[in-house]
């Protein structure tokens, strides 16, 4: 992780309009949904135990399932998501799920606890991938500095969330995810719509393999393993089901703020990921030392080192969606459905972890010794060639480009660039279609193959041409063209 954010900066012009209109309300839309997820962890989940405990782990599985199938669903099928639709079901679902809630705690009812948790966790779920989509709007100063008021505003009024009377929180944790909807429901209309009417991002990431962040990619794996120490950090060392307050974590926090608010710097992503690395694993090496305050300074370095990947994942997020708008919502659904089945690890790996801090058990040690090693070998490893920066700087726009030349200039040019670079004949007819701007379908229904074979000669033709990108593939037609010219001239003089 060595990049820096070149070329990420607004511009002297864009400044005035950094709190412009839609910063502070996109600002708000994600103060609500992280103090929605505080409420749900410090005064909801805590409720459950007297009732169905399970409920809490069962309606995050809930959440990331849902997540995970509409991140695959706008990869592959994107028509099938009706937004409008979807958006709707979400309002009916937050409210199926607040008029459930007080049924199943105060009647006892888990069914109806359990049936109100999914419900509410699912509909939240839509409600953030809506704020991800209206922030994608914002420039990357803008979200950064976004990112940062609201990350601390969060760690500020969380302070009063471990005072206020339960109901009262529990009120609050139901009517935030409907503030949320109405803060970006216009903002966030146009990426919807983009995503719903326009190409499947797996169809148009095949002749333009950059537009589109892979779902194997390194930054879903760090997400995944971030939220692992997330949900470690809320269920180890809670007391009655209500996890050890980690108000502390707002000291790096602000910080960050201030550097982004202060500074004309952009956003320190991949220095921030290796410092949330630090904390994770001094929070784990806290545990295993033991000792009366063990349990407080572990879960404190846990949530710091937590909440600073976060405010990064949200930017790297934001900053790729805005580049090619119609992979917002597969990008956002499936990165939160990853979060979501990592901090459901986390928490069952807290809870054993609690059963055995009381008891003395060495196996605390291996828990932790085990979490130590994996965190530290992928930081090592897995992380030694990556940048959050070049992760977003790799995402291009989807690009409508086509190569302007007459048909028999084409393809000369196009024959000349096949013998230089040894394209196959097979390949040379891909590199024709792609120079002329045509998508995944058109070439595999004219070729007569698979979508796999198609993606296949994409590949070589890429890789024998040494380019990376759609417009690579147009400019070096472009230059061919040019040169021909030039020769042209020289030879007629």
């Amino acid at each position: 992780m060595h990049a820096t954010m070149a070329g990420m900066t607004a511009s002297p012009e864009q400044a005035p309009s950094l709190f412009a209109a839609p910063f502070w309300r996109v600002c708000a839309a994600l103060l609500c949904v992280l103090l929605t997820t505080s409420l749900m962890n410090v005064v909801v989940f805590p409720r459950f135990d007297a009732v169905f405990t399970y409920a809490r782990d069962v309606s995050v599985l809930a959440n990331a399932a849902t997540l995970i199938a509409v991140g695959l669903v706008a990869t592959f099928r994107p028509p099938l998501l009706r937004m409008r639709a979807l958006t709707a079901g979400c309002l009916v679902l937050l409210a199926v799920g607040s008029a459930l809630l007080p049924a199943g705690l105060y009647a006892g009812s888990a069914v109806a606890l359990t049936a109100a948790a999914c419900a509410l966790s699912i509909g939240r779920g839509w409600a953030i991938v809506m704020v991800g989509a209206a922030a994608s709007r914002l420039e990357v100063r803008q979200a950064g500095a976004c990112i940062a008021l609201a990350f601390v505003a969060e760690y500020a009024v969380t302070a009063l969330v471990w005072v206020i009377p339960a109901g009262v929180g529990t009120v609050l944790f139901a009517l935030l995810p409907f503030a949320t909807v109405a803060l970006v429901w216009r903002l966030a209309q146009p990426v919807l719509q983009a995503t719903e009417c326009g190409e499947a991002p797996a169809d148009f990431s095949v002749t333009q393999p950059s537009t589109f962040l892979p779902l194997a990619s390194q930054l879903f794996v760090c997400l995944f393993l971030f939220r692992v120490a997330f949900g470690y950090s809320l269920r180890f060392g809670e007391v009655g089901g209500v996890p050890v307050s980690d108000f502390l974590g707002i000291v790096p926090v602000a910080t960050v703020a201030l550097y982004v608010l202060l500074s004309r710097r952009t956003f320190p992503a991949d220095l921030l990921a290796q410092v949330s690395v630090l904390l994770v694993v001094a929070g784990f090496l806290v545990v295993s030392a033991g000792g009366a305050y063990a349990a407080v300074g572990s879960v404190t370095l846990l949530a710091a080192g937590n909440a600073l990947f976060d405010m990064v994942a949200w930017l790297v997020l934001i900053a790729v969606a805005g580049r090619n708008p119609r992979a917002a919502v597969a990008t956002f659904a499936w990165g939160r459905g990853v979060s979501g089945l990592g901090s459901t690890a986390g928490a069952a790996l807290g809870v054993w972890s609690n059963d055995l801090f009381g008891a003395g058990s060495p196996a605390v040690d291996f828990v932790t010794g085990t979490l130590i090693l994996v965190f530290v070998g992928y930081a090592l490893i897995g992380l030694k060639h990556f940048s959050f920066a070049e992760t977003i700087a790799g995402v291009t726009p989807v690009d409508q480009a086509v190569a302007k030349s007459s048909e028999q200039e084409f393809a000369e040019r196009c024959h000349t660039l096949a013998e230089r670079y040894g394209l196959s004949p097979r390949e040379l007819e891909v590199f024709m279609m792609l120079a002329r701007g045509r998508d995944r379908a058109y070439i595999q229904e004219q070729l007569v193959v698979s979508r796999n074979t198609v993606k296949a000669h994409v590949k070589h033709v890429y890789a024998k041409l040494d380019i990376h990108t759609h417009q690579d593939l147009i400019d070096l037609v472009e230059e061919e063209r040019a040169e021909s010219g030039r020769a042209s001239e020289r030879s007629a003089l």
